[in-house]
């Protein structure tokens, strides 16, 4: 019999860097009620090359009702003309041919960059110093704008309790599962900030919330969150606008844990509304249920070097 795979990438578009690389999850699931191993794979689209592309651990095992996540990480080679690309992942069951078995994620697009040649410096001490110089700077950054306790009114600070977003949160669920999304007061012996935090039901790989916060300037963002971790609880991913932010938490522990702010990346903004999604991507215990808590989310603006 056919495994009828799923195949659901964490995000709509890879996050390059400077250099034009990146990386992005991608989830197959295994719906049926036997385990099978399963192959994963790249489809570069028009104008790229399979080569540019890296899967960690392209073949694995998939338990019956379970589902495993892969690491693709993508690296443009210089010279690639600036634009849009796009490809798809793929699964297929090791034991079949390819076209027997293969089930395909939606198109997922990156925006390549032109990408200047580096310049030649005359003088290594000088090298040296600006490097010197940017990491002072940066250090003083890090300590004047985080701590968990910003100066009251900062406007280079947006904090947010994620439960007071959650009677405007848009719940999607592409498997057709019925996912949730409420407020939930302290429990299980942890207090959260504001004594409640946002908790979604998530019932399926795919899953996801977004809720919208505003951003009072442009500029680059540090996307940071307070979590929580549970014996029910799913990995997931965030993406901001429909762009994979940070890689995979983990949300498993044996017992409920609310966790220190942790940073999940930056991201260029613009001023004014952004969508911010949370994505079931997976679970590394046996249980029906993906669900996630986040207690708090902040934007930290990164100041530029001359500015600071």
């Amino acid at each position: 019999m056919t495994t009828e795979w799923a195949v659901v990438a964490a995000a709509e578009q890879f996050t390059l860097d400077a250099r034009n690389a990146g990386e992005l999850t991608f989830t197959v699931s295994n719906p049926g009620e036997a385990p099978d191993t399963v192959v994963f794979d790249v489809a570069p689209g028009e104008g790229s090359q399979r080569a540019w592309f890296t899967v960690t651990e392209p073949q694995r095992v998939v338990p019956g009702q379970g589902s495993v996540t892969f690491l693709v990480r993508l690296t443009v080679p210089a010279g690639t003309p600036p634009r849009r690309y796009d490809m798809t992942g793929f699964a297929y069951s090791a034991n079949t041919a390819p076209e027997e078995s293969s089930r395909s994620s939606g198109r997922v697009t990156y925006e390549v960059r032109a990408v200047a040649a580096p310049k030649r410096t005359p003088w290594p001490w000088i090298a040296a110093a600006a490097a010197l110089v940017l990491l002072v700077g940066t250090v003083v950054t890090v300590l004047l704008l985080r701590g968990d306790d910003p100066p009251p009114g900062d406007p280079r600070v947006v904090t947010v309790e994620a439960e007071s977003l959650v009677s405007a949160a848009a719940v999607e669920s592409p498997r057709g599962s019925a996912a949730t999304v409420v407020e939930q007061g302290n429990c299980c012996g942890v207090t959260w900030s504001g004594d409640t935090q946002l908790f979604f039901q998530g019932r399926a790989i795919g899953d996801q919330v977004s809720v919208t916060v505003d951003i009072p300037a442009d500029g680059t963002w540090l996307f940071s969150t307070v979590r929580t971790t549970s014996f029910d609880y799913a990995n997931t991913v965030w993406a901001i606008d429909g762009t994979q932010v940070g890689g995979a938490f983990l949300g498993f522990t044996p017992t409920v844990v609310r966790t220190d702010w942790i940073d999940v990346g930056s991201v260029r903004l613009t001023a004014g509304q952004h969508r911010v999604t949370l994505v079931v991507v997976g679970k590394t215990q046996g249980t029906d249920r993906y669900f996630a808590g986040v207690d708090t989310i902040r934007f930290t603006e990164v100041l530029p070097l001359a500015v600071r």
